[in-house]
Order: C-alpha cells, then structure tokens, then sequence
C-alpha cells in the first residue's frame, strides 16, 4: 500500500478535531461559555438547561457584551481579546485566553450568539458547523447570550459515549458550583427544564455557597485559616471532624480565580487530617490560593485545569501548616495527646453510660463449647533485633484449628490503658485489642443476621426526608431504579431533598439514615451498589458503633465471655478492617530485652 501524501487538513476537519480536545461533553459547553461570561466581567451568569443539556443550552450574562463586528470575530479560531504578545502569555490573569472555545462548539453544534454592548441595541448570528447562517438585529440588555443546540449532530460517536442525563446534569452542577466558590462576587443561576436547581447571590458568603453545595449542616462545622509565605497567601474554610466525604471530591482549590486540579495540592489538605479523620475519610475544604501570575503557568493543558506553579513543594507545607494550626487554634476536635489512635474506618460516638454497658454486654450469650478442642500454632524460629522484640500480628501466625478453644483457653492477667487485655499462655504473652475484638465478633454476628433477613422490605409509617447536594440528590435519582431493587423505594421531595417511603428488613431500627448516606458515597466514587456490599458496609458501622471503645473498663467476667465468643468466630484473628485483634511476645523475645539470653 502506498503512502499518503501530506496534505493540509480542511477548516471543516480542522475544527472537529480542535473540538475534540475542547468540548467532551455538554459541561465542557457550559465551562468554556461561563469563563467568557467571568472574563466579560459579568456579575450575573444564568445557565438554562433543556433536557440536561443534551438538548439545549443557554448561557446569558450582563457583561460588556460585544458589537455587531466583535462576534463574528469571536468565532475565527485563535482569535481573542486576552492576550496580545508572547508576553502576555506568562502572566494570565483571565480564565480563557485560547480562542478555541466559540468556533470549537460552534463546529459541532447549532449556535446562536446575541450581544449588546449598551443593552438598547442588539445584534445576533447563527451558525451551523461553524458556518454563518444568518444575523440581524436583536433585542437585549447589557450582555451576551448564547444558545447551544443539537450538540454532537454531526459526531455521533461523542453523543454515544455521553452518560444519563441525571450525570450530564451532575457535571454541569458541580462545575458551576465551583465557578460560585471561585467567583463568590458573581451570581449564578442555574435552571434545568423550567425548574431553577439552584442560585447564589453573589455577595462572597462563601459559607453560604459551601452549604448550598454540600448541605446546611455543614455551617457549623466549617474553620477558616489563611497563611502566607514569601510566594503565596491562601486562606480558605475547612470541615472539622464531624463532616467527611469517603474520597477527596469535596477538596476545591481555586488559585487566582482558576479552579484547578491538582493531587498534590489535595494531599497536602489531607495530610493536616492525618491524627484528626480515619484512613479513607476527607474534609470538605475550600482553598483560595492568590500569587503573583507570573509563577504558574496555565498554558499546560486545553480544559486548563492543569497548572504549573513555582515552589510547589514550601506551598504544600504553607496549606497543611495552615490548615493544622488553625484545627488546633479553633479546639473543635477537643484532640488529646493522650488518646488512643482510632481504628480504621471508625467514628467518633459517645461512650456509653453504665446502663449502655450493661445492654451492650447482653448481646453476648453464653453457648457451649466442646470441651474436646484445641489448637495448635506452630511459630517459625526468626531471628531477634537485640534492641526491640519481634512484634507478630496474630494474623501472620499460622493456624492448624482442630478446634476452637483457643481464646478462652487464655488467662487473664491485667490490662494496659484500658484498651489492651493482658494475657498469658505458657510462656508467650498476649496483647488483645478489645475494641477490635468485639468488632470481629459484632460483625459476624450482624452479618449472619442480615443473610437470614435478606428479603422483603417495610413501609415506614413517617417517611424520611434527607437534604442532598444537587450532585448527591441527581446521583441518587439516577439510580432510584438500583436502590429499588434492594427495598429502597424514593421520589423527589423540594429542590435538594428526597423522601424514602421503604427500606430493606435487614436495616436495624435507627440505622435507616446512615444507610442511605453509605450508599451515596458508593455512588460518588462509582462503586457498583448490591446487596453483598451493602451488606458488609453496614455491618462493618454496625458493629464499630455497638463495640466496647477503647478506654472502656470491662469486668473480669466480661473478659472472660469476650474470649469465648472470640473462638466461635470465623475469622477471630483480624477485626472487620483489617487490623489484628492480638499480637504476641514469646518469652525468649522479653527476655532478650533484659538481656537476660544472648
């Protein structure tokens, strides 16, 4: 086969491919369009969706507008009003600075454009595939409207890789979120079908936007901290420990104005919660970053998401410093030094009463046990650090179970800290967590009963209404389907709320709530919802929440039914998540530390 020759693309092929780059999916439309209106100096930025965007959509501001020989301007690629020279380049202080975006949507869609310039007279054009179609004169006041229709026609295969319209709706509302956080100057409005989803006032109430984003029980819970060092000065509100998302999607960072993307950044967020969250939770935190523009560099990438920064490795240590610091000064996690680490994947609940005790410890009955049991460890022989003892988790010994007799085979000595029992048996002691110990035995048992009460499902007598984020309440809706098929039964119920009118048998009285908020976090991070999963999610809580805590007293006889119901479990060696429930110190190991054996 021979080859082709090189040849110059047409405008036509040109410009599709230029759009491909740019415009992805209707959000891209509604991004690109929205940072014209910030550029233009708009105030007040309405987005009117039809069908989601997928139909139609309309982006109308009161910015300066353009005139009559500006617009068909605009739509000549690489065309701008931003830059001027090389220079420019380096120091960007607008959104856009392409001039990619109008002829990019403009070659795969229909698109109107409208503009004044004084708001008494007005001028329109219409284009088809990039091609003008038609213009004349229009009425509107100070501004510029744009009108996106039958986006993707002439590329089927981009309108095939499109998702429901619930998530086209969800990206578009969670970047115009953004857009408020970064710009809490402007007013932005959003309306799907005739219903406006949301609307911010424009009067830099960050607090306001958050809790319009994530829901009103965020106020209270939010700290604001700045800092500064020679290159940049950040400032910003921050969740405490009572409101935490399952992965770092609640993270914004905004610099200059810019909504950027970028992880190191978002870890150094994280790293201030390092002693404050669990591993797998995240705060929701706004970040503002201001510096002088010629230290980044935004020319990195199309969707301009990615920027290079200077000295990027002192700013991490400015905003976890920052964040730190602030967490402390303000006193709302009450943190003691003293205080054991928590487990993986624990919450913070109080610690219950006496009374508390007595019910939780009901929970446990006596069952016999065969008397004819036993087991049998066999320890490899490893070397020992003449320093320090080797410290082996219990889930690294390995186990000939004849039968279970093990645990309460051990005898009890003492505890450390009210957390670690202290026992004994022959020559090697042992070190039990009793809170991950009774986690194992908790959430075998309330797995066990959700297996023998897995169907079926019960009407609430008062239905539960639940606040959402927009995103949540549209991620929610999509899946109102899958939620029904585990006993879940919904419906909208106002703006960002939902009623839930049935739930599965298997949830526990009580437990209705955190259930329904496991499972959005299931569908934020895009994890396939079943029942199995439901399952061991819920139990995993469950049997966190109805476990003794550390630096809890337990009795003696206590002990005792704790080791007994240990042997009747699965897997006792390991708490639900993961962690050992023991570890172990042979006597040759302790006498190694006084030096008693060489």
């Amino acid at each position: 086969m021979s080859q082709s020759k090189i040849q110059i693309m047409s405008e036509e092929l040109a410009n599709l491919i230029a759009a491909g780059e740019v415009v992805e999916r209707p959000a891209s439309v509604v991004k690109e369009l929205v940072e014209n209106s910030v550029d233009a100096g708009a105030t007040k930025i309405k987005v009117e969706l039809i069908d989601c965007g997928l139909k139609k959509i309309t982006v109308l501001d009161n910015g300066s507008g353009m005139d009559k020989e500006e617009i068909p301007l605009a739509l000549i690629p690489h065309a701008t009003s931003k830059i001027q020279n090389v220079d420019d380049l380096f120091k960007i202080t607008t959104l856009g600075f392409r001039g990619e975006a109008l002829p990019s949507i403009a070659s795969v869609s229909s698109m109107r454009i409208t503009s004044s310039t004084d708001g008494k007279e007005g001028y329109y054009y219409l284009y088809k595939s990039g091609k003008q179609s038609e213009n004349g004169y229009a009425s509107l006041p100070k501004g510029t409207m744009i009108e996106v229709e039958n986006l993707f026609y002439n590329t089927p295969a981009r309108l095939k890789h499109l998702g429901s319209t619930y998530q086209e709706l969800s990206n578009i509302s969670d970047y115009l979120y953004k857009s408020a956080l970064s710009h809490p100057d402007i007013s932005f409005t959003l309306v799907n079908n005739g219903k406006t989803l949301f609307k911010t006032n424009g009067d830099n109430n960050i607090i306001d936007i958050m809790a319009e984003s994530y829901g009103n029980n965020i106020r209270n819970t939010l700290i604001s901290f700045k800092g500064e060092n020679g290159l940049y000065k950040i400032n910003g509100y921050t969740t405490n420990n009572e409101i935490f998302r399952s992965n770092r999607s609640g993270i914004t960072i905004v610099v200059n104005g810019r909504v950027i993307r970028n992880l190191n950044l978002i870890y150094a967020v994280s790293d201030a919660y390092q002693t404050i969250l669990t591993t797998g939770k995240h705060p929701i935190t706004t970040l503002f970053i201001d510096t002088d523009p010629t230290l980044i560099d935004v020319n990195v990438h199309p969707s301009k998401l990615e920027i290079r920064m200077t000295d990027e490795l002192e700013l991490k240590k400015l905003i976890t410093n920052s964040i730190s610091l602030a967490i402390k000064e303000q006193e709302l996690l009450k943190y003691k030094k003293e205080e054991t680490i928590k487990e993986l994947d624990e919450e913070i609940y109080e610690i219950p009463t006496k009374d508390d005790e007595e019910d939780l410890w009901s929970l446990f009955e006596e069952d016999e046990i065969k008397k004819d049991e036993e087991v049998i460890i066999q320890t490899p022989e490893n070397k020992v650090d003449e320093q320090k003892p080797e410290i082996k988790e219990f889930n690294q010994i390995k186990f000939q179970t004849q039968n279970r007799s093990f645990f309460k085979n051990l005898h009890f000595i003492g505890r450390y800290n009210e957390t670690y029992l202290l026992l004994e048996d022959e020559s090697i002691l042992y070190l039990l967590d009793q809170h991950a110990a009774m986690e194992r035995i908790m959430y075998e048992r309330i797995s066990n009963s959700f297996i023998d009460n897995n169907e079926g499902c019960y009407d609430l007598l008062i239905p539960l209404t639940i606040e959402f984020s927009l995103k949540e309440k549209l991620l929610i809706m999509e899946n109102k389907d899958k939620l029904s098929s585990l006993g879940i039964t919904i419906d909208e119920f106002g703006n960002n709320v939902i009623i839930v009118r049935s739930i599965p048998l298997w949830i526990p009285n009580g437990n209705e709530l955190e259930f329904i908020h496991d499972i959005i976090q299931h569908l934020i991070i895009n994890e396939p919802i079943n029942k199995s999963i439901m399952y061991d999610s819920l139990a995993k809580k469950l049997s966190c929440k109805q476990s003794i805590k550390a630096q809890m007293h337990i009795r003696e006889d206590e002990v005792k039914t704790l080791l007994q119901d240990l042997d009747k479990c699965e897997m006792p060696y390991t708490c639900p998540h993961g962690r050992p429930t023991m570890i172990k110190f042979t006597k040759y190991e302790i006498e190694k530390l006084f030096k008693r054996v060489i």
